[in-house]
């Protein structure tokens, strides 16, 4: 008689990492449905079917659980990144397009959880210092695929970048902004401002590098810059 097949144990390691997993969904739930101050350890614990032993056995403190949260969730936003980073390079995807699905992360779930723990971290100075690293590995990647819209231009780093963090401020303060304003039609006309702004700022640019190589007149810089 042949005896049934029993499915592999799973190991240590794997139990941890699914139960970690639990726990970053379960905090990032919390943040987003009840805010940062009633997200209590034990109401995380509660929605993560773990004990709290097993949650402070990971993560000491609370901060050290939002900052790890933070990461994961900051961590699939950049792998959304970069998969649009192929569309850039296969030029399936305009700066336009990608000013666009900026503004879906800046008027969504992301960016409710980012309020949250950003306003906390005003004050908070442990939550503060854990969270630093985990916002500047994210704007990393921001940087890496907005600077592919800017190949062939005559545009600085420096002035990229400043064109970004522009950018990235404005949607910032729409964010904001949905928490009391329900005005779909106001956000997309702001959105389709700026970028028209963009694209002028890129097609100036990029003429005066024509002209300059050329005549070898001297090129102007942004205004800013």
């Amino acid at each position: 008689m042949k005896r049934a097949l029993t499915a592999p144990r799973r190991t240590q390691e794997k139990r941890s990492a699914e139960m970690c997993a639990r726990l970053m969904d379960a905090t990032l739930d919390a943040l987003m449905d009840v805010g940062y101050h009633r997200a209590s350890t034990p109401e995380i614990v509660r929605r993560a079917g773990v004990s709290r032993g097993a949650l402070m056995h990971h993560y000491p403190s609370k901060a050290d659980l939002v900052a790890a949260a933070a990461e994961h969730m900051l961590d699939n936003a950049t792998a959304d990144i970069r998969d649009l980073a192929a569309s850039v390079k296969s030029a399936d995807m305009t700066l336009d397009d990608f000013v666009d699905h900026l503004w879906e992360k800046f008027s969504g779930r992301l960016f409710y959880i980012t309020l949250e723990y950003v306003t906390t971290a005003r004050t908070d100075s442990e939550l503060r210092e854990k969270l630093s690293p985990v916002v500047a590995k994210f704007h990393g990647a921001l940087d890496e695929i907005w600077c592919q819209f800017f190949q062939g231009t005559r545009l600085t780093s420096s002035q990229v970048d400043i064109i970004l963090n522009l950018t990235l401020c404005l949607l910032r303060g729409m964010g904001a902004q949905t928490v009391l304003r329900d005005d779909p039609r106001y956000y997309k006309e702001l959105l389709s401002a700026w970028k028209g702004l963009l694209s002028q700022v890129v097609e100036v640019q990029s003429d005066l590098g024509r002209l300059e190589g050329r005549s070898g007149m001297r090129r102007a810089s942004l205004p800013w810059a």
